[in-house]
């Protein structure tokens, strides 16, 4: 049972068999998705909610943007770095 992937050891994805290798890149890209578009839909919400407070500028927006391109970032070099390619590729 040793010899099973994943099974008695460390969950690990560079070890994948060929049957499961076009559905792990499939998550690999939808992990990364989501990821920026989470961080997309909280840009937006944030600035929503400064507008209904009346506190909504250009400052504003370009700070929440600011934020989150770090998350970009991150998420670009990891999903490179793991196979997946970028996010939007298929």
């Amino acid at each position: 049972m040793g010899s099973r992937w994943n099974v008695d050891g460390v969950l690990t994805m560079s070890e994948v068999p060929a049957e499961f290798a076009d559905f792990v890149q499939a998550k690999r890209r939808q992990l990364a998705l989501n990821v920026l578009t989470s961080s997309a839909a909280g840009v937006g919400l944030a600035n929503l909610a400064a507008l209904a407070a009346g506190d909504f500028s250009l400052a504003l927006l370009a700070q929440t943007l600011q934020t989150q391109l770090p998350l970009i970032g991150l998420t670009a070099v990891a999903s490179i770095l793991s196979g997946a390619g970028w996010p939007m590729k298929k």
